[in-house]
């Protein structure tokens, strides 16, 4: 039977292991969701990653994540609380390893998802997790930017109840954070038409040709 350090080192490796999936295919990329003549943009910093493992630290956001990345999170490092207890992180950490499958697979968009602290405006999920999504304000709550960033993973099968409502997503385009316009559709319902509401965002010439 795992003891409770088995249990901490499996956990562990599981932070360490999801780090290095956030920042091979999520940090420093932004990812745009088109539905309708709808859409929304979402980044992936680093001092989020933390919000999504289920587990408290006393380091700071990006020093955890940091110490995952590199291998270096020692079990004294982190802890579970009533809050943050063991069988959530344990739930979560798993689909954590997924993340990306939210941002290159058919998904379903979540309006006004409520928990008990929170009302998520806008939430994706692939109906096994959900990542809820906050807009990014700062300290003082004024808006920083039209961007859309992770806040909570939750792993139920209830985020469609709880939500006003949902559509499946037509487009998913990706670019680095650095880039001014979005040169990569990774997803794509094939029925649909790129909407004008986006051309602003998109390369011209890679709009033209998807049109075509």
């Amino acid at each position: 039977m795992a003891t409770k350090t088995d249990k901490k080192n499996a956990i562990r490796q599981d932070i360490m292991d999801s780090a290095v999936v956030y920042s091979n295919d999520l940090a420093g990329k932004t990812f745009l969701y088109v539905y309708g003549e709808e859409f929304f943009e979402v980044s992936f910093p680093v001092d989020h990653f933390l919000h999504l493992t289920g587990v408290e630290t006393k380091l700071s956001a990006k020093n955890f994540y940091k110490n995952a990345k590199k291998g270096r999170l020692t079990n004294n490092q982190f802890y579970f609380t009533g809050r943050h207890p063991y069988a959530n992180a344990k739930k979560k950490l798993p689909c954590l390893k997924r993340l990306p499958e939210l941002t290159n697979e058919m998904v379903c968009i979540l309006k006004d998802m409520r928990t008990v602290t929170i009302i998520y405006k806008i939430s994706v999920t692939n109906l096994e997790f959900t990542l809820g999504l906050t807009e990014n304000l700062d300290n003082y709550g004024k808006k920083i930017n039209d961007l859309f960033l992770p806040m909570s993973l939750r792993v139920e099968d209830s985020s469609v109840e709880k939500s006003t409502d949902g559509e499946i997503v037509d487009f998913i385009f990706e670019k680095d954070a650095s880039r001014a316009k979005y040169s990569n559709l990774i997803f794509k319902d094939e029925s649909k038409n790129i909407p004008d509401s986006v051309r602003y965002l998109i390369n011209e010439s890679f709009y033209d040709s998807s049109i075509d």
